[in-house]
């Protein structure tokens, strides 16, 4: 197969990292991360893709990385986007230092002097409710994330907040209040989620139970009906039929119709490929198998769609989504490229 890579996305390549696992513990009333940020009217502003379940946003700021764990929690829980403050300028890595300078950013915010950030966001249209991330820093909502929320109140009006913080000890109440004054066209939700040190190490299930109990879950692709399974794939003037399987790379595709795509012969028409952008979802989905005709299938490495005009070998990196019905992969036996459209009957 010759390789094509399908970049469909560049803003969130730095967050592709395992979500839920454990990490240091460290207790303070201090947890932001190297990054946190002020908008500027340039053409390096962050740019929120619309990636997977377009009503959540989780928004977060961390130091030494406890907030960002548990975002990336919440994010990988939930399927959504996900996007990091940044500060204009990065904390110093010594802890007292930080200190000292987090203490004049509060002060200052208290004269209506809000540090800068770099971080900025063209619109928040897309999202109904929006996680709102930090550390408590002496009690308050980390600067940065202030700054962030002062920046885009006016954005943000309409849209349901929810505040989840790390700690060392301190409670959430001061910063539920410092959201409301904030964002006072929000609807900032009366049920956030503090974690304090000693509770991190059980982050995921409380993650979990916490977003039960607010009654936020993941968006289920809409379930097809008794025939949904079934597509047409019209090659010129013949209509062939094939089965799907139910799967969550097959479902994604299914999502995907109706396509018009070019089918570009390889291997001496052993496979038609082509490359779906973005590339289909994998999650969950076994791997492996030994094609036949009329296999329908996902090469993982590439990315692409390989639907098998011949048999061949066994290959763990092929996943497979459906079948050709009957003898309609004659209709693509053939050499060179096809164009078809793909579309559900």
């Amino acid at each position: 197969m010759k390789k094509f890579l399908s970049i469909w996305f560049s803003l969130f390549t730095a967050f592709t990292m395992a979500a839920c696992g454990e990490g240091r513990e460290e207790s303070f009333i201090s947890e932001q991360s190297e990054t946190t940020g002020q908008p500027e009217s340039n053409d390096d502003d962050d740019r929120l893709p619309n990636m997977s379940d377009d009503r959540y946003l989780v928004l977060y700021v961390s130091r030494t990385s406890n907030t960002e764990r548990v975002a990336q929690c919440i994010r990988t829980i939930l399927d959504c986007d996900i996007l990091e403050i940044e500060p204009e300028t990065p904390y110093d890595a010594d802890y007292n230092a930080m200190l000292e300078r987090a203490q004049e950013e509060l002060d200052a915010i208290r004269q209506g002097n809000y540090p800068p950030i770099k971080t900025s966001v063209e619109n928040f249209d897309d999202y109904e409710t929006v996680f709102v991330g930090f550390p408590i820093w002496y009690g308050s909502m980390a600067t940065p994330m202030q700054t962030f929320l002062h920046t885009y109140a006016s954005k943000l009006a309409g849209k349901q907040i929810v505040l989840f913080a790390t700690s060392g000890s301190s409670g959430i109440s001061t910063s539920l209040n410092e959201a409301r004054t904030l964002c006072p066209d929000a609807k900032v939700m009366d049920q956030p989620l503090l974690l304090t040190a000693s509770a991190l190490s059980q982050m995921e299930p409380r993650v979990s139970a916490w977003l039960d109990e607010i009654e936020v879950s993941r968006k289920e692709p809409d379930m097809p009906d008794a025939a949904s399974g079934k597509i047409n794939i019209m090659v010129g003037d013949l209509t062939i039929t094939a089965t799907i399987e139910d799967n969550a790379a097959g479902r994604d595709f299914l999502s995907r119709l109706p396509l018009e795509v070019t089918l570009n012969d390889y291997n001496n028409t052993t496979e038609k490929i082509f490359y779906p952008d973005p590339v289909l979802t994998t999650e969950g989905v076994t791997r492996g198998c030994t094609p036949t005709p009329g296999d329908i299938t996902i090469y993982e490495p590439w990315g692409n769609v390989a639907i098998f005009c011949k048999s061949w070998s066994y290959n763990n990196d092929l996943i497979k989504i459906g079948h050709i019905d009957g003898d309609g992969i004659k209709a693509l036996s053939v050499s060179g490229n096809i164009s078809v459209r793909i579309e559900k009957p």
